[in-house]
């Protein structure tokens, strides 16, 4: 199998200055190059060919159709190496660059509007690539380097993530505000059992705690309804189609209404601890440290804020 040979970048852009001016004397003067160094360089790029590129006609040249062909195909390159170098050169400007962040539904929803408001005001430059998938999800696309960082609930035992805490919330049980629930001040879970329940997907891992909360209390859940979008079970618990279970921060515009009542689990709290996933050993850039720092931040100062 025959070895292609990448050519020399530094050739070519000689070459395509040459193709302009037309004048090895202008090429030389343009490149800051002598003469010499410009001819040699030519030579050795025909060579590499295996075809003359150029006529000379005193002192000036002109393309052969070889030169021609190789033209058309360096400009178009030369001018994507430029882009990259521009870009690459951004990544060292104190918070430029690229995050590919995943969030999910609710993390989406409520935390990240606060947190790349913070961060955009006084980093303008960095561009964000935002995807809504489940916590399980998102670190199965960091493992797969499909990401770069994670907002997402503490990982279970995970060898493979690091974990920067950014807040802590309290998962209640969220009813229409005429319920009898609500009349009470209290879960009564005797009548858990006449109860249908909206929860988060299955998969998730806000449903994996609460189920082995649940299950520890004794309290089996008879039907359930599997919903990922906070909003639409908001929607479904204010007409009473059922009862969820849900943080405070998620449903506070719509207790502070009226609309919704949040009740504690019971006596023993069920806490979530939320933050930012990293695949271990990876390094971060510049961007990303000052994102990690910004979520710590405006994550706590934000639940100070919507505490009820």
């Amino acid at each position: 199998m025959k070895r292609i040979r990448p050519f020399d970048t530094r050739q070519l852009q000689a070459f395509d200055m040459l193709c302009s001016t037309g004048s090895f004397t202008d090429t030389a003067k343009r490149l800051f190059l002598t003469q010499s160094a410009v001819s040699h360089s030519m030579k050795s790029l025909e060579d590499e060919c295996g075809s003359r590129l150029f006529r000379r006609q005193g002192k000036k040249v002109s393309l052969t159709e070889a030169g021609d062909r190789l033209l058309r195909f360096a400009r178009p390159f030369l001018s994507e190496m430029e882009k990259v170098r521009e870009e690459l050169d951004g990544f060292e400007q104190f918070g430029a660059g690229r995050i590919r962040l995943g969030a999910s539904a609710q993390a989406c929803r409520f935390l990240l509007p606060p947190m790349l408001t913070q961060f955009k005001k006084e980093h303008p430059l960095c561009r964000f690539e935002v995807k809504c998938e489940d916590t399980p999800r998102c670190l199965e696309m960091l493992g797969l380097g499909e990401i770069d960082m994670a907002i997402t609930l503490e990982p279970i035992r995970s060898n493979e993530i690091e974990f920067a805490p950014c807040f802590t919330d309290e998962l209640r049980v969220v009813v229409p505000s005429n319920h009898k629930w609500a009349e009470a001040g209290k879960v009564n879970w005797s009548e858990a059992g006449g109860e249908s329940f909206i929860l988060y997907n299955r998969g998730s891992y806000t449903f994996r705690i609460l189920n082995d909360y649940l299950t520890r209390a004794g309290v089996r859940l008879a039907g359930f309804m599997e919903i990922s979008s906070p909003e639409a079970s908001k929607e479904l618990i204010k007409v009473g189609i059922g009862v969820g279970l849900m943080a405070d921060w998620a449903v506070h515009s719509e207790v502070r209404r009226g609309e919704l009542k949040s009740l504690p689990l019971g006596r023993k709290k069920l806490h979530r601890t939320w933050g930012v996933s990293i695949r271990k050993g990876r390094e971060i850039n510049k961007a990303e440290r000052i994102f990690l720092k910004t979520a710590q931040e405006s994550g706590c100062h934000w639940m100070v804020n919507r505490k009820l």
